[in-house]
Order: C-alpha cells, then sequence, then structure tokens
C-alpha cells in the first residue's frame, strides 16, 4: 500500500496566483484513487477539507501545523533574512515561506512515516499543485502503481544530467523535487542526508531556499540511493512525469 504525502499552506508570496493553485489543486484531489496525507495550517484546513471530501474514491489524514512549528523553523529561527538577501532568484516571486516549506519536504515525509494511518510501505512526495498539465489528468488514476516504486533507491526525475560536481549546487536546475519516492526506509535515509547537507549549506553561507540543489549535492555524493528518472517519451510536462512513470 501506497501513502501520497504533500502540504497545502497559503502564502503572502509565492510563485503563481491563488486562483492558479485551485485549478492545480483541484485537478489532483478530485482524481486521485490513493490514500493522502496533507499537512497544512489551521485557517487552510477547511479549504482542504472541503475539497478532500468532494472525492469519494479515497482515504486522507489532515495534519494541522503552522509555519511557525515546523521543524526547520525551530531549528533555524533566525536564517531567513539573510536567505532572502541572497536568493539569486527571488524576482520569481519566491520568499521564505517557500523556503521554509521546501526545506520541509523530508521533515513532512518522516512525520507521514511515523505516523502511517494507512499503514504503508511506501510513501510519495507530491506537490499539492502540480497537476498544470490536463494530460496529467488519465494518469491520476491508478496513479502511483506500487509495483512501479522503487525499495532501495529514490524515483526522482532528473531533468537535467552533471557537467561538473561541486560541494554546492546553486542556482542550477538538475532534479524535478517536486514529486519523489520510494520505500519508507529509504525516505528515512535520505531525510537524515538532507538536514546534514542542510546544515552543511547554513555553515558556509549558501543559499539553501531550493530544495533541488540539495537532492543534487546528495546525489553526486550517494548515487546509490537514487534512481534518476530520465523522462524519456514523456506525454507530460518533464517536471512532472513522475506521474506517468509510476502509472500503468
Amino acid at each position: 500500500m501506497t501513502t501520497i504525502v504533500s502540504c497545502y499552506y497559503k502564502l503572502d508570496q509565492s510563485k503563481h496566483t491563488q486562483e492558479e493553485y485551485d485549478t492545480w489543486i483541484n485537478n489532483l484531489l478530485s482524481n486521485i484513487r490513493c490514500n493522502i496525507l496533507v499537512f497544512t495550517c489551521m485557517k487552510d484546513k477547511s479549504y482542504l477539507k472541503n475539497k478532500l471530501d468532494l472525492n469519494c474514491n479515497i482515504k486522507y489524514t489532515i495534519v494541522t501545523k503552522e509555519l511557525c512549528d515546523l521543524e526547520i523553523n525551530k531549528q533555524y529561527p533566525d536564517i531567513w533574512d539573510n536567505q532572502e538577501t541572497i536568493d539569486p532568484n527571488k524576482e520569481c516571486g519566491r520568499g521564505r515561506g517557500c523556503y521554509m516549506l521546501w526545506n520541509s519536504k523530508f521533515h513532512f515525509m518522516k512525520e507521514a512515516i511515523e505516523l502511517n494511518p494507512y499503514q504503508s510501505d511506501y510513501f510519495v512526495w507530491n506537490d499539492v499543485g502540480n497537476v498544470r498539465d490536463n494530460r496529467i489528468i488519465p494518469f491520476l488514476k491508478c496513479y502511483p502503481d506500487k509495483d512501479k516504486i522503487s525499495d532501495n533507491k529514490m524515483d526522482i526525475v532528473l531533468l537535467n544530467g552533471f557537467r561538473n560536481q561541486p560541494d554546492f549546487f546553486c542556482d542550477e536546475v538538475h532534479f524535478s523535487g517536486s514529486m519523489f519516492g520510494c520505500h519508507k526506509n529509504t525516505i528515512l535515509t535520505v531525510c537524515d542526508l538532507y538536514y546534514k547537507y542542510f546544515q552543511y549549506y547554513i555553515e558556509k553561507s549558501r543559499f539553501i531556499g531550493c530544495d533541488q540543489q540539495i537532492i543534487s549535492s546528495i546525489f553526486i555524493k550517494h548515487m546509490n540511493l537514487f534512481n534518476p528518472v530520465i523522462p524519456n517519451n514523456c506525454n507530460v510536462d518533464p517536471w512532472f512525469f513522475l506521474y506517468q512513470y509510476y502509472s500503468n
């Protein structure tokens, strides 16, 4: 059995409009046919619950957690002003709320595994607003196919290969951090590494606002933990190819 894990927090500053997110969230939550656990804050819980209640084909769990109570915020309460200052792409609309959530994905996954309301062995992270391509929707009826999910490697879409292997990846695009999945034991291993590298970035005064950069750094040192999924024969936006890859 598989559990999808996601989160929804309506931020004052984000990369897209609320109307766009509303459409994309509807696309996901009204069409999936699998168990889902979603983290949100108290003020956004009813918004999420109303959408989930419309889908009679799923079981869902909502976990309420305020932004200020995120583990990343508790451990690093004083880094966000500087992170906004050194963000090389701040003009795209992202800000500290995005940084916090993007860097909480593995904390969310770990907590979901510990709660494990559906007794799942496999877990898939899913950005809640990433069904932006209507060609994805037909795949949702059989997504995610458990037999397609790796046991001892984390499945994640590789968009661009590596020419260099620096200690830090900054402002480069290699992996799509929007979706990834594997057996729960592998997720926990990658989780530990993620926050080890997060700390390393902070110590070296690097920008950590984008989780994809840290994932790239982990990959270079621990390739055995990854199944880089190449979006060959892709019928959807390559960033979200895992929908196609995890479907039968």
